[in-house]
């Protein structure tokens, strides 16, 4: 622009020698000289914008040469063929391998990282993606370096390679790893040991509760058993009590009947015989009393025999129907293959009476009767609830629709005296009567019932398959001796019972010597032995007894007589396995005088 203003200015003086220049020239002079100033200006303008720009883009450059100088990557650019043309970046961090622009990359990279890389240049190439792969670097030196390589496809085939140094980062991904499997293998470790600790302590618990169990069922085996323990101790204790009783009565029911029977002899024709009459009926009513609780306390005097209970029920059908009246329909259910017992029959039929007359005062009403039989085998853990040997039994059942036993009532039911009936309507001696026959043939008896629901007895009788006759046999029959000579020495603690035996022998015409124990009748003996002819004495006396008393005797005369007198059927039965004469009591003046008779004969 200013050489064409020189050269208008030239041309313009050329042809105006004068240097007026026309007027009709001066507008666009003095514009093209406007115009000039102005390019001049926007030239000088544009120059300083130039001037700053250019130190702008060099301070940008120097930054930016310093931010990739600071880059914690490495920039390598790469020919089409890997070979390097420029580095940039972090080149401090590989102070031991230098990248020598010019040489092709693989030639300054380790030998197992040249294949990797090697192919990723080719894939880059065909595909123009950008690749990733991790390459180690300086395996030949103490410390070897990873790295992340990132290729960036560029203008003119060039590619772009940015090396990451990735060692920390790879080295703590391998600790966290080997840490990541130590814990998944602790974590196992810990999950089997919780396992095997979860598996012995559910074994533990197992056994725990098992134990537990046990001692829960031990526990109640053993209050059962303490409860079947103390029942049998008290109804063993009401037993011996019931015996002892009985044993005393029998004394005194003794001496009364025998003197009742002498004074009935001496009155025939008296008015007063009916008065006598009246003592005596009311003595043998008393020894009636006392035979039950003898039952009870498993002390009466049995007979055993081979028997069938379905006989013997249906035997005893008609009269139990007339016994417990029409209003009261009884069933019988007896067993075809029924075993057979052995029990005495007369006190097994008075047994089924008492149950039958029990079950009529519980059906005030009417109702139904149930007579049942059946073979039972009882296991061990049966037996031990009721009291009995395990083993095969015949079981009876009498099952009435009465009114019910509460639960309260049924542990005494089978003790003497015991009854719920109104006063004078019964002894309570019946029950008791059925437990005591029931235990000393060798069974057992229980009840099932609540109140509204009925009642069931339960009899167990131990089965037999013996045949033969059973029972001592029976003893001869003898008639009392009317006149007796010789002395006897009557041995008896009871003062009324030894003046009775005392009586009734002297008017039989024997001469008595009375002693109150075995202690005074063994000295008696000692002074009077030359015209002792034989010796009557208790079984049970103070100081001494008479079983005592007979091994001295024999021991001083070994063909004494003796005669035992006892109100104890298991002594009854003990001497008489032993040969030696036994009188039960209560007896009758008469059968005092047949036990003499025949002791002095040999007999009995």
């Amino acid at each position: 622009m200013p050489d064409l203003h020189s050269l208008l200015r030239r041309q313009l003086k050329r042809h105006f020698h004068d240097g007026e220049i026309p007027a009709e020239l001066r507008p666009m002079l003095e514009s093209v000289d406007q115009a000039y100033r102005q390019f001049d200006d926007d030239r000088a303008m544009l120059e300083r914008s130039l001037d700053l720009s250019s130190q702008e883009l060099l301070q940008a450059n120097t930054e930016l040469r310093a931010l990739v100088g600071a880059f914690p990557d490495q920039i390598l650019r790469l020919d089409s063929h890997g070979v390097i043309l420029d580095v940039k970046g972090a080149t401090h961090a590989e102070p031991t391998r230098g990248w020598t622009i010019g040489r092709p990359i693989v030639d300054v990279v380790d030998a197992a990282a040249r294949g990797p890389l090697s192919e990723a240049l080719v894939r880059l190439s065909q595909s123009g993606a950008p690749m990733h792969l991790e390459i180690e670097i300086g395996a030949d030196t103490p410390a070897p370096r990873r790295y992340e390589a990132r290729l960036q496809p560029m203008a003119d085939a060039q590619v772009m390679l940015i090396l990451r140094d990735v060692t920390e980062r790879y080295y703590a991904e391998k600790q966290l790893r080997a840490s990541q499997l130590a814990l998944h293998e602790a974590h196992r470790d810990l999950e089997r040991r919780v396992d095997e600790r979860t598996a012995a302590l559910a074994r533990v618990n197992d056994e725990l509760r098992r134990e537990m169990a046990e001692r829960q069922a031990a526990e109640s085996a053993r209050s059962e058993l303490e409860e079947q323990l103390r029942h049998a101790q008290k109804m063993e204790a009401i037993g011996r009590l019931s015996g002892g009783i009985a044993h005393d009565f029998n004394n005194l029911l003794t001496a009364i009947r025998g003197y009742s029977e002498l004074l009935l002899a001496s009155l025939a024709g008296s008015p007063l015989r009916t008065d006598v009459e009246e003592i005596f009926n009311a003595a043998d009513r008393a020894a009636t009393l006392t035979g039950q609780l003898l039952a009870f306390s498993r002390r009466q005097i049995l007979s055993p025999e081979i028997l069938v209970l379905n006989q013997r029920v249906m035997d005893m059908g008609r009269m139990l129907n007339r016994l417990i009246g029409e209003h009261i329909a009884i069933d019988l259910h007896l067993a075809t293959d029924l075993w057979s017992v052995r029990a005495d029959a007369a006190q097994l039929e008075q047994v089924l009476v008492n149950l039958a007359l029990n079950a009529r005062d519980a059906m005030p009403d009417g109702g139904r009767l149930a007579i049942e039989t059946a073979n039972r085998d009882v296991s061990v853990a049966q037996a031990r609830a009721l009291e009995i040997s395990p083993g095969l039994f015949v079981e009876l059942l009498v099952r009435d629709t009465g009114i019910g036993i509460p639960a309260d009532v049924q542990g005494r039911i089978f003790e003497p005296f015991f009854t719920t009936k109104p006063k004078g309507a019964g002894t309570g001696l019946g029950l008791s009567m059925v437990y005591g026959f029931v235990r000393q043939s060798g069974g057992t008896v229980s009840v099932q019932s609540a109140p509204g629901l009925g009642s069931t007895f339960s009899l167990l009788l131990p089965r037999t398959d013996d045949t033969t006759p059973s029972g001592p046999p029976a003893p001869r029959t003898l008639t009392a001796a009317t006149h007796g000579t010789g002395t006897v020495l009557i041995v008896e603690d009871e003062r009324a019972l030894r003046r009775l035996s005392a009586t009734v022998l002297r008017q039989a015409g024997y001469q008595t010597i009375e002693a109150s124990d075995g202690q005074q009748a063994l000295d008696l003996y000692t002074v009077h032995s030359h015209r002792i002819v034989m010796v009557v004495t208790d079984v049970v006396m103070p100081r001494m007894g008479g079983i005592e008393l007979a091994k001295r005797l024999r021991a001083l005369r070994s063909d004494i007589p003796l005669l035992f007198v006892t109100g104890y059927v298991e002594q009854s039965e003990t001497l008489h396995e032993q040969g030696t004469p036994v009188l039960l009591k209560p007896f009758s003046p008469n059968s005092l005088l047949t036990a003499v008779t025949a002791a002095l004969s040999g007999g009995l």
